[in-house]
């Protein structure tokens, strides 16, 4: 039958201390057994000092294809695959992080291996913070440098892939609009030397006046009918292609200059980013932070060590009272 604890059986902080008191010789060797082995532990040959260097830069000259930001866009060809590749023969990665490149999975391995040392993040002022950690502190300012260039390659890639299909279109268009426009002048060119129809405006003018004045002075000749003739027939058609050849000479003068500077961005040389905060080598580790592994392990242990004198101070003594009490019953 269970009872509820007497007052001398219940688990206060007074009893407690009391605990602490009687053992607190274990507890302090358990204290110090922790410090040395935290400290082993933590020691360089055995955890290896790892240095982060960062670089800060802002976005530039980059075309937008949706919604997002250029820092956005920044973002995702820093986490390209193209880029990591570039990186990973550039410094040889797989000896540096020690990697069996004819493993089972060894692109899965370098792959993660570079998302946990490379942090890329936007800051609060669009722009963007490159940190890669590496037990090389001046590898570690290298990779920054060349990640930046390798994403000025990728992104050049990437406006040149773009204007070479803008030049293959615009040259279709550009070569249609010109037979059109050849089409359209040669048509014109035959109205005027088979019909006499140049200057349209300026001739009607000039013929209307000639042509009443002899109407008025008593009859017009054979050669002013036949002009007059050429100019009912062919005025409309002769006014239409002349508006046309506006158009279509506009038409094609957009198109062959979007060409001209598509053609000029295919052979673009330029950066995609300007540095506010260059990489340099870190004089001081990041990790790991020794302090404080010491300091939680030991602290972990101490308590473990409180959590094992309270169940064989107490917890332990109830039991065994409950199980010889359930035995006489």
């Amino acid at each position: 039958m269970n009872q509820n604890p007497t007052a001398s059986e219940k688990l206060d902080a007074v009893r407690l201390l009391k605990f602490i008191v009687k053992w607190k010789k274990q507890l302090i060797i358990t204290g110090i057994a922790a410090l040395i082995v935290s400290f082993v532990f933590t020691l360089p040959v055995i955890m290896t000092p790892m240095f982060k260097a960062t670089t800060v830069i802002y976005p530039v000259n980059l075309q937008t294809y949706s919604q997002e930001t250029a820092t956005e866009q920044m973002v995702q060809l820093l986490h390209s695959e193209d880029v990591k590749e570039n990186l990973i023969y550039a410094f040889d990665l797989f000896r540096h992080y020690d990697i069996d490149s004819t493993g089972k999975f060894p692109r899965f391995e370098i792959m993660k291996r570079l998302e946990e040392n490379i942090s890329i993040s936007k800051t609060e002022f669009e722009s963007i913070e490159i940190s890669i950690v590496d037990k090389d502190p001046k590898l570690a300012a290298k990779m920054c440098d060349s990640l930046l260039s390798f994403v000025d390659q990728k992104a050049i890639s990437l406006v040149r892939i773009r204007a070479a299909e803008v030049v293959r279109i615009t040259y279709d268009q550009m070569i249609e609009k010109k037979q059109e426009l050849d089409s359209t002048e040669m048509a014109m060119k035959n109205i005027r030397t088979q019909y006499g129809v140049t200057d349209f405006e300026n001739m009607v003018e000039g013929f209307s006046r000639e042509y009443y004045r002899s109407l008025s002075s008593g009859g017009v000749n054979n050669r002013m009918e036949t002009a007059k003739k050429n100019l009912d027939e062919k005025c409309g058609e002769y006014v239409f292609l002349k508006e046309m050849l506006w158009k279509v000479r506009g038409q094609y003068s957009d198109y062959k200059f979007k060409y001209e500077q598509a053609l000029t961005d295919t052979k673009k040389v330029m950066e995609f980013h300007n540095t506010i905060s260059k990489a340099i080598p870190p004089e001081r580790k990041d990790s790991p932070k020794r302090s404080l592994i010491m300091l939680l392990f030991t602290a972990s242990m101490m308590i473990v060590a409180l959590l094992y004198i309270i169940y064989q101070e107490h917890y332990r003594i109830r039991i065994e009272k409950e199980i010889v009490g359930a035995d006489k019953f």
